[in-house]
């Protein structure tokens, strides 16, 4: 398990590096293409708050600047990779929704749900980039195992 998660995780950093750039180097940025990518930068940082046991201040649909999403990719990455590399995959987390609600998921299931979360969203950003940069990234997991 661990090392599929290793390899899951690798590609959702290159995959969210790609769609970065595609921002950044984007003609004219939508509004709603920053709000989306930076409410799945959040929203893994926020789960992996959970996971570690910190409170966190972050809002689930918090706007980050474009010079600070690489920042906080990088941090959300590393702390990835220390979860992968030294958690149980069973152990159960309790945590408290944005909602309020309490629930428990094992760890496995939310790093999957990171990666299937991450996965939508980036394709919710590329579509909205369509047009505006020469090129869309191409983010496939096939892509990056080639």
């Amino acid at each position: 398990m661990k090392e599929y998660f290793k390899q899951i995780f690798e590609h959702e950093h290159w995959a969210n590096l790609k769609v970065l750039e595609s921002i950044i180097c984007a003609s004219e940025t939508p509004q709603r293409a920053i709000e989306i990518f930076s409410h799945t930068i959040a929203a893994q940082r926020i789960w992996l708050d959970r996971i570690n046991g910190n409170v966190t201040e972050l809002k689930v649909w918090e706007v980050f600047d474009k010079e600070i999403m690489l920042e906080l990719l990088e941090i959300n990455y590393t702390d990835i990779n220390k979860i992968i590399n030294t958690q149980d995959f069973e152990q159960l987390i309790a945590y408290k929704t944005t909602t309020g609600q309490h629930f428990t998921s094992t760890i496995n299931q939310i790093l999957s749900h990171l990666a299937l979360h991450a996965s939508y969203h980036r394709g919710q950003v590329v579509i909205l980039l369509k047009g505006k940069v020469e090129t869309l990234p191409a983010t496939d997991y096939i892509l990056y195992i080639r």
